[in-house]
C-alpha cells in the first residue's frame, strides 16, 4: 500500500510536537528545573505546554494504531475514520482560527476517498456488490466452519449492543421510520443456522448460502436495502479468512441521512461481530 493515512497523520503529530518544543521552550525549561514531578499544577503556561505536547503524543500514537491496521489489513482505513477527522478539525479551527488543526481536513477528506475506494476481495460476488451506496468488508482469520462462524456472529450480543439499538430507536422516529424491539435470543448453534432462502435470522432474512462458501441475508426498510454477507475464503497451508461484507443501497433522501450518522457505530458493531465470530466459544 502507498504512504497510509496512519502515516500522515504521524507526521502531523511529529510536527505538533516540534512547534510544542520551540513555541513553549521556556515553560517546558521551567518543568524541567522544577523536577518534572508535581510541577504541572495549575492552567498557566506550564499546563499549555504540557496539554499541547500530550496532543500531539495523541496524534501520533492514533497514527500508528491506524498504520498498523492498515498495513496488517492490506486495506485502507474505512471512510468514517476520515469524516471523524473532519470533525475534530472543525471543532478545533472554529473557536481558534489560527491553528495548525487545518491540516485535517485535506487528511480526512483524502481518508474518505480511499476508504470509498477500498478494495473488495475477489471471493465476494460481484452481483453483491454491484450499484451499491456503501460496501464495507471485516476480515478475519479463524479455523471455524462456515456455520460454526455465522452462528457466532448472530448470536452475538452484549449490552452495550443493545444499548445502541435503543438509542437508534429514538433516532429512526425522527426520520418516520419505525424500528422492531431487538429481543434476547437463545444463540445460535452451527446445526441450526437458516440456510434456506426466505427464513428469518433476527431482523434479517436469508437470500442465499452455500455451505463452506457463502450466507448472505438482508434487511429491507423504506429508506434503504441492507445486506449482511459472510464468505469463506481458504486455500492449502493458508490460513481460513472470513470476510464479513455490509451492502447499502438507498431508497430516498433518508437513507443517507440515517446510514451516515450511524456508520461510526455500525463499523463498532459488525467488528465488533466479526472478531466474536473467529474466537472459539
Amino acid at each position: 500500500m502507498r504512504t497510509t493515512t496512519g502515516t500522515l497523520l504521524m507526521v502531523i503529530g511529529g510536527l505538533h510536537q516540534l512547534v510544542g518544543l520551540a513555541l513553549y521552550r521556556e515553560p517546558l525549561l521551567e518543568i524541567a528545573r522544577a523536577g518534572v514531578v508535581g510541577s504541572v499544577d495549575d492552567m498557566g503556561p506550564r499546563a499549555s505546554a504540557f496539554w499541547f505536547l500530550v496532543a500531539g503524543l495523541g496524534m501520533v500514537m492514533m497514527g500508528g494504531l491506524a498504520h498498523w491496521a492498515e498495513r496488517e489489513l492490506g486495506r485502507p482505513l474505512p471512510s468514517g475514520f476520515g469524516w471523524a477527522l473532519v470533525a475534530l478539525g472543525v471543532f478545533c479551527v472554529v473557536p481558534m482560527p489560527e491553528t495548525g488543526a487545518w491540516l485535517f481536513f485535506p487528511l480526512g477528506a483524502l481518508a474518505i476517498f480511499r476508504g470509498r475506494q477500498a478494495p473488495v476481495p475477489r471471493v465476494v460476488p460481484r452481483a453483491l456488490v454491484e450499484g451499491a451506496d456503501h460496501v464495507d468488508v471485516k476480515t478475519v482469520e479463524s479455523e471455524a466452519s462456515l456455520r460454526e462462524f455465522v452462528a457466532r456472529l448472530m448470536s452475538y450480543q452484549p449490552f452495550w449492543f443493545t444499548a445502541l439499538f435503543g438509542i437508534r430507536a429514538v433516532f429512526v422516529r425522527l426520520l418516520g421510520m419505525r424500528q422492531e424491539r431487538l429481543r434476547r435470543r437463545p444463540p445460535f448453534r452451527a446445526e441450526t443456522v437458516p440456510m434456506t432462502p426466505g427464513e428469518k435470522v433476527a431482523f434479517f432474512t436469508v437470500r442465499h448460502a452455500e455451505e463452506e462458501q457463502t450466507w448472505v441475508a438482508g434487511a429491507e426498510d423504506s429508506h434503504l436495502d441492507a445486506v449482511l454477507a459472510v464468505t469463506l475464503e481458504s486455500a492449502p497451508e493458508q490460513p481460513r479468512r472470513f470476510h464479513v461484507v455490509t451492502v447499502v443501497r438507498y431508497r430516498n433522501w433518508a437513507g443517507p441521512v440515517y446510514f451516515n450518522v450511524i456508520r461510526p457505530f455500525h463499523h463498532l458493531v459488525v467488528g465488533a461481530m466479526a472478531r466474536a465470530a473467529a474466537t472459539p466459544q
